[in-house]
This record gives C-alpha cells, sequence and structure tokens, in this order.
C-alpha cells in the first residue's frame, strides 16, 4: 500500500537536508564571487573608482596639511605675536616665555585633532560607500532580484 507516515517523513527530511545543501554550497559560490575585487571591479567600476578617487583624495588632503604646516612652531607663533601688535614683547621674561610656551601647546592641540578628523572622515565615508555598493550587489544576487535588468546582471 504504501510507505508509512514515519518512512515518508524521514525521506521529506532526507530531501529538504539535500535542498539545504545545495542552497548553502550557491551561497557559499556566491560570496566567492562578490568578494573577489576583479568581478567587482568588473559588475560596478564606477562604485570602486569612487571609492579609490575619495580615498586618493583624503591621502592627498593630508599631505597638503602636512605640507602646509610644515613651518616650525617657533615661526608661527611669532607670526601670531606679530598679529597682536608687539604688545606680547611687554611681558618680562618668564611670562614671555610661559605664554610662548603655552600657545605652541594650544596649537599643536588643534592641529593634531583637526586634519586627522577630516582624513578620518572622508576615507570612512569611502569604505562606507564600497562597503554598501558590495553589499547591494550582494543581496540582490542572493535574493535572485528578477527586477534587474539584463545589463545589471552582465555587469
Amino acid at each position: 500500500m504504501g510507505e508509512s507516515a514515519s518512512a515518508r517523513t524521514q525521506r521529506e527530511l532526507a530531501d529538504l537536508r539535500g535542498q539545504i545543501e545545495r542552497d548553502a554550497d550557491a551561497l557559499k559560490e556566491r560570496v566567492r564571487e562578490d568578494i573577489d575585487p576583479r568581478n567587482l571591479v568588473r559588475r560596478q567600476p564606477f562604485a570602486v573608482f569612487g571609492g579609490l578617487g575619495s580615498l586618493v583624495s583624503a591621502a592627498a588632503l593630508l599631505i597638503v596639511r602636512k605640507a602646509r604646516t610644515s613651518r616650525t612652531a617657533e615661526q608661527r607663533v611669532d607670526v601670531l605675536v606679530e598679529g597682536f601688535g608687539g604688545r606680547i614683547d611687554k611681558l618680562k621674561g618668564k611670562a614671555r616665555k610661559r605664554f610662548r610656551d603655552q600657545l605652541k601647546k594650544e596649537m599643536a592641540e588643534v592641529e593634531a585633532t583637526g586634519p586627522k578628523d577630516v582624513a578620518i572622515g572622508v576615507a570612512s565615508a569611502a569604505l562606507t560607500t564600497l562597503a554598501t555598493t558590495m553589499a547591494q550587489g550582494f543581496g540582490r544576487r542572493l535574493l535572485g532580484d528578477e527586477t534587474a535588468s539584463e545589463d545589471d546582471r552582465r555587469s
């Protein structure tokens, strides 16, 4: 007459395990393809080059900032003192030295945090853009987005 309910359940479970294994293998293959940078460049060249361009811009910004601030702290303090109209020169011995040292210290603190924060912000934005592009492509492939155009699937 047929198989028992237990045997049928076991057969169905075996079929489901097989499907799960095939799906897991397909998912692993998709992940391998999406992680490969060559495939990413081939499918999303503008996003990759835009992200790399942002990183290059961040590096260039950091280099330009360092070049501009290459003057010594003493020279910058002298410029600031001249900007104050020479009134600092009226301070006597140790007071003038303490003022100059404190001014150098404050300037170093400002310089230490400013460009680094900008560079970190630009670099993190570029990396976020790149990661978002990768995640979107992976999501489309994982979900088998049938609405994507033929051009998107080929590229």
